[in-house]
């Protein structure tokens, strides 16, 4: 797009360079060994990437939001599972504390995950509380001077390696959404526990946790922004994210043309190559038709915040949008490829598994169409 702000470019070719010569060869050992290497995060957060979003003053290099969409776009274009990780601490963890924490707990929890020294796990999730954010059983009862905290939380991205879990829990039941608080909470705490990890279809390197809180004794200075205001802070910073939620998607697209074009044009069939087919020409343009229009869209809904604009359905459109473009650009280029796409290894058939979480996590689709016509009944009437 030619109205990107300048610092675009050479961030974009600054962090594709990186992802080349630094992400690639190793995407097969973190595979394998379902983790990221801690020297790949390390770098990382010294790049600045996860601190895209953020204030110098609270660790952050202040690329703004379109620049922290690239970033997520350049590295889930070679790894999702290493984009999920960078999404998960700084656009949802972190977020919370950049946008109702007080200075000092910015200095505390927020510094040390926008330098990347400290990873963050956002914690609202419930295995009978998704997209009914309410529904959550998780209490934090006030005792004396601190509140306990007990109960569970499921599907937890960044669950093993986090240092910070950011932990939406009931400080009154009785009130519904309405009761629901945010406290920052250090990995060792006692009674707070990785009771499990996920063994999943793709996003393998990217650690997904339950954890468990048993009578986990939180002091006030830990509570972030108002008592029972928690779930507002959530929704907003649900509607930031679900923009890089869309850029990973664009990022995996963008992978799977790329892999589908040169394949198609190497293939050799009936006295040509697959590309000489009309079908195959026709599916490579509405593959393209696809990652433009997402493009679009995720671009100029970032620019929009980074202009204090409401996003609140744009950053559903986004989200919904260019997850199912998306899919279904991956599925045409897994096509093909044929029978070498399906064997496991190859980079198309892993960015098939990687992609299919996409229309989930962070509010699933349908409920990002709820989200979408709530705003339009306030638009139409």
């Amino acid at each position: 797009m030619s109205q990107l702000p300048e610092h675009i470019a050479p961030l974009r070719s600054a962090v594709r360079d990186f992802a080349d010569r630094e992400l690639r060869p190793r995407v097969d050992a973190m595979e394998e060994a379902g983790a990221i290497d801690r020297d790949l995060i390390n770098q990382m957060g010294q790049l600045g990437y996860f601190g895209a979003p953020f204030e110098e003053r609270w660790g952050g290099s202040a690329m703004g939001e379109i620049g922290f969409t690239i970033i997520q776009e350049e590295l889930a274009r070679a790894h999702a599972s290493t984009a999920v990780l960078v999404g998960a601490s700084s656009g949802l963890a972190a977020r919370m504390v950049a946008v109702a924490g007080t200075d000092e707990q910015k200095e505390r929890f927020l510094a040390p995950m926008a330098r990347g020294e400290g990873i963050g796990a956002f914690c609202l999730t419930e295995p009978g509380a998704g997209s009914d954010v309410p529904a959550m059983t998780t209490t934090a009862l006030a005792d004396g001077d601190d509140f306990l905290l007990n109960g569970q939380k499921a599907f937890i991205s960044n669950g093993r390696l986090a240092q910070y879990f950011v932990t939406f829990a009931k400080t009154d039941p009785e009130q519904r959404g309405r009761g629901i608080s945010l406290f920052v909470l250090d990995a060792g705490t006692p009674g707070l526990e990785v009771v499990r990890l996920e063994d999943k279809l793709g996003i393998r390197a990217s650690d997904t946790a339950q954890i468990a809180y048993d009578d986990v004794r939180v002091g006030r200075d830990r509570l972030v922004g108002t008592e029972n205001n928690g779930l507002p802070l959530a929704l907003d910073t649900l509607n930031q994210s679900r923009v890089g939620i869309a850029s990973m998607s664009l990022g995996m697209a963008k992978e799977a043309l790329k892999l589908g074009w040169d394949y198609a044009h190497e293939r050799e069939l009936f006295g040509g190559t697959l590309a000489g087919q009309q079908v195959t020409q026709h599916a490579l343009a509405d593959m393209q038709i696809a990652v433009y229009t997402a493009e679009s869209i995720i671009y100029r809904t970032a620019m929009m915040s980074d202009a204090g604009e409401n996003i609140e359905a744009e950053s559903s459109v986004c989200k919904a949008y260019a997850t199912e473009a998306a899919e279904r650009v991956v599925d045409r280029a897994l096509q093909m490829h044929g029978g070498v796409g399906y064997i496991r290894g190859s980079a198309i058939e892993r960015i098939y598994r990687d992609h299919r979480v996409q229309r989930i996590y962070e509010g699933a689709n349908e409920v990002q169409r709820n989200n979408i016509y709530r705003v339009m009944r306030r638009m139409y009437g």
